[in-house]
């Protein structure tokens, strides 16, 4: 008897200003789980092309979206959607963030008016942070199983138990060790050659060390979800396939990107990710760390980075404002001092590391938190970096400024809820629900019934400070 089929699916990014910088990794890991232990799957890349005035624009339906199909590691299709991708699939799985959520549930429906046999299964952030609302919903977009944690062994429970006749939602929770994934995720060449992000100057792939973050920041979702790491070997693994992929692609000097929360933690942790980068003979590589452990371990920490081609880190410096920060709770209630953060930066310079700043703004603050956040970002954009590029042109940091949302989850969305922040009031639930939802070119609406100082105020700071941007990095 063959085994049932696995359709996993990749709902459109219309939000992202490119849909083709990074994979959206879960389903990749999933996917080589399967193949594993020996069921059948496919992967469908659902895209939104360009119109022929190179604009994206939202999709009405599933007729707007183009669909890459992935199986036994090559595109066997790659055109306009056509619902005979469903017509053989026992086991639909989509992968979805919230503002993917609306597509999520079209592909859910199409797929049962093409097969009504079909059992639907939704993982990823929406399913963790917005639980209720997966579950409730009802009619052909509705799920199955719903899976708010790690897929590995709730997908391979459900396969193995015959995919259990519908009903209730299930909801199959489970925390996975992740010491049981050796395979890494599946890099599809044909795919692959699509990601158009670089490090550097040179063109570079993505993969994550760990999942889960160690830092409590009152504004994240993930804030205080367990770290927990991938095995070395794994993570080696990764790494070979991707510069695989890079020189099959006839790429003689490539990059990576480490994309979670614990790239540089330490100093030990970093020699050997450094050591493994080099062996596979990566010229340049990104990854992400806290400005306090820069500041507490320097060259230590960033030295084996650079000496291996780390060319940018990524630091949540958020604020210039100490009011602000000391809001955020950004060192899980220790103190952080905005200090460090202007002290990060020229660490990081000093050795030739370009520092990628991100920051936010924040419904409560006035003229002065403004303008000392300002003045961090003028400082980060001016600041020096001594090294180049690998095309010779200097390195230089860049700055990414962002409107606080009150997530669903987090501290700051449960603080105002409750009123305790003052000067800012939320909208209605009822109001507000779309609201969170980022739309085309990665606008989202405006949640809040006041705040400090005018949205419009907040818009133009904010416009200002990403004018500030480099024009490479």
């Amino acid at each position: 008897m063959a085994r049932p089929l696995t359709l996993f699916v990749k709902p459109p990014d219309p939000f992202l200003e490119e849909e083709f910088v990074y994979q959206q990794l879960a389903p990749h890991y999933l996917q080589a789980w399967l193949d594993h232990h020996g069921y059948p799957s496919r992967l469908a890349v659902f895209h939104c092309p360009r119109d022929a005035d190179g604009r994206r624009r939202e999709p009405r339906s599933l007729d707007d979206c183009h669909v890459i199909l992935i199986e036994d590691g090559h595109a066997i299709s790659d055109g306009p959607f056509d619902p005979a991708l469903f017509e053989d699939v026992d086991l639909l799985a989509l992968s979805v963030m919230t503002p993917q959520a609306e597509y999520a549930g079209w592909i859910a429906a199409a797929a049962r008016a093409a097969r009504s046999t079909v059992r639907v299964m939704i993982g990823g952030s929406h399913a963790r942070y917005y639980l209720d609302q997966v579950v409730a919903q009802g009619g052909e977009e509705r799920a199955d199983y719903v899976v708010p944690h790690d897929g590995w062994q709730p997908l391979l429970d459900v396969l193995d138990a015959g995919l259990p006749e519908p009903g209730p939602p299930r909801i199959l929770s489970h925390q996975q060790d992740l010491a049981a994934i050796t395979v890494p995720p599946t890099r599809p060449l044909e795919l692959m050659r699509r990601y158009r992000y670089e490090i550097a100057g040179l063109p570079a792939f993505h993969t994550v060390t760990a999942l889960g973050c160690p830092f409590t920041c009152h504004f994240c979702e993930a804030g205080g979800e367990r770290t927990r790491f991938f095995p070395r070997a794994m993570v080696d693994a990764d790494l070979a396939a991707m510069a695989a992929a890079h020189r099959a692609l006839g790429r003689e000097h490539y990059a990576v990107m480490f994309f979670d929360d614990v790239g540089l933690l330490n100093p030990r942790q970093t020699r050997a990710l450094a050591e493994r980068v080099a062996a596979h003979g990566y010229s340049a590589w990104r990854a992400f760390t806290h400005a306090y452990l820069v500041v507490r371990h320097a060259a230590r920490l960033l030295q084996p980075f650079a000496d291996t081609g780390g060319r940018r880190i990524g630091i949540g410096i958020e604020t210039g404002s100490q009011r602000s920060l000391d809001l955020i709770n950004k060192r899980n209630g220790k103190a952080q001092l905005v200090e460090e953060h202007y002290e990060a930066v020229r660490i990081a310079n000093r050795l030739g590391i370009a520092v990628d700043a991100f920051t936010m703004i924040y419904p409560w603050e006035d003229e002065t938190d403004l303008a000392l956040t300002t003045e961090l970002v003028e400082f980060v954009v001016a600041n020096p970096v001594a090294g180049e590029d690998h095309l010779g042109r200097p390195l230089r940091n860049s700055i990414d400024s962002t409107i606080m949302l009150p997530y669903q989850g987090t501290r700051f969305g449960a603080m105002l809820e409750a009123g305790a922040i003052p000067g800012v009031r939320l909208k209605s639930a009822a109001r507000r629900r779309d609201l969170f939802y980022k739309g085309v070119d990665a606008s989202s609406g405006w949640v809040y019934e006041r705040t400090v100082l005018p949205r419009e105020r907040y818009l133009e700071v904010q416009r200002y400070r990403n004018s500030l941007r480099p024009s490479y990095r």
